[in-house]
């Protein structure tokens, strides 16, 4: 048994190396969800490299209930949700909420820090149910803490913005990506609950089988697959719930057609990360041949494409909406940030959304 529980890290090492090196060769332009992933996955690489490494050595690698341990598995799940809230909501994430969204592990690494400045002693245990004689202690019950607290991150997945109308997944995959961080904080929950190195060596291969199982729904399973709509000699697109307005297609050249119907079904543009390569992938296409057709549609340059429909949506939602929130807005259609979307409203209608509204 010893040899087996020696052998199973290095395995799960090398399945989750195999599977974060194929995420990141297989990441798409200007869409982050899979480099993020690849990351996760290889912190958790990491993580199995040195705890073989300690039992090569004849260590026991952090199997007491520590607070070091518990922090970093707060630390692996927070990372873990980072992916679908990339995936739900493109560009929701930027520093600033990245940092927001790791504080609650800062100041609890914080406290223990300082509890250790001021001369609290934190005993070793090997399971939670060892420690649970001394819930009254400081050592103890910050520990019960923690452990609960790892919970708590896989409930935040339920609360991600829909703000967007995009093709990147269902329900079906939040639910069954959920389900599998859940079985795997669970298994996590059993380690820490018993000593017994089947328990332990189990773990591994759960948890090197939720990433990989992880891995398996973003590269065959999550994308919905998005097909060229024939279209006729002369076609209307109806209005719809997302641009509201009628386009008219008729005598453009073929990938125009495909170009406006494409942007009028699916919104794409409300993705901060759309790229020309992108859209070129979507439209069967490549970059070269894009670009021409925007420009025979009279747009000197994709980005001064998108931004346009960005902005005319924009209009259309305040309008519509009598909705003075102009930053929630901006966001909303596809800008990273007020400047930015700024910059292109005056280049757009040459005035600020307040002169503009105001008349």
């Amino acid at each position: 048994m010893q040899s087996l529980y020696l052998a199973t890290p290095f395995a799960a090492a090398i399945a989750c190396l195999l599977t974060s090196l194929l995420l990141f060769a297989r990441r798409k332009s200007g869409e982050r969800s899979r480099l993020i992933l690849s990351c996760i996955v290889m912190f958790s690489v990491g993580n199995y490299i040195m705890r073989f490494i300690d039992l090569c050595h004849g260590n026991e690698p952090q199997l007491v209930i520590s607070v070091p341990m518990l922090l970093l598995a707060i630390f692996m799940v927070i990372s873990y949700i980072m992916y679908p809230i990339e995936v739900i909501s493109p560009g929701y994430l930027n520093w600033r909420r990245i940092f927001k969204l790791y504080s609650p592990c800062l100041i609890l690494a914080g406290i223990y820090g300082l509890s250790i400045k001021f001369g609290a002693t934190f005993p070793p245990y090997h399971s939670l149910q060892d420690m649970l004689p001394q819930f009254t202690e400081f050592h103890a019950w910050f520990r019960l803490l923690l452990a609960m607290l790892i919970f708590a991150p896989v409930l935040f997945i339920f609360t991600i913005p829909y703000t967007r109308r995009y093709n990147n997944t269902d329900r079906s995959w939040i639910m069954r990506y959920t389900i599998c961080l859940t079985i795997n904080t669970i298994a996590y929950m059993i380690v820490l609950m018993s000593d017994l190195l089947i328990i332990k060596t189990l773990y591994y291969y759960v948890s090197a089988g939720c990433s990989i199982y992880v891995a398996y729904l973003e590269l065959f399973e999550r994308l919905i697959g998005q097909h060229p709509v024939p279209v006729d000699e002369t076609v209307t697109v109806p209005a719809d719930e997302c641009n509201n307005v009628e386009i008219s297609v008729a005598n453009q050249n073929p990938l125009c057609e495909r170009i406006l119907l494409h942007m009028n079904r699916t919104c794409d543009y409300r993705n901060p990360d759309l790229s020309l390569n992108m859209l070129a992938g979507l439209l069967y296409t490549n970059r070269t041949t894009l670009s021409n057709a925007l420009h025979e549609l009279g747009y000197s340059s994709f980005n001064n494409y998108i931004n346009t429909l960005r902005i005319e949506e924009f209009i259309r939602h305040i309008e519509n909406n009598k909705t003075f929130n102009y930053q929630d807005v901006f966001y909303d259609v596809g800008f990273r940030s007020r400047a930015t979307a700024l910059r292109n409203f005056k280049q757009y209608t040459g005035k600020t959304p307040s002169e503009y509204f105001s008349e």
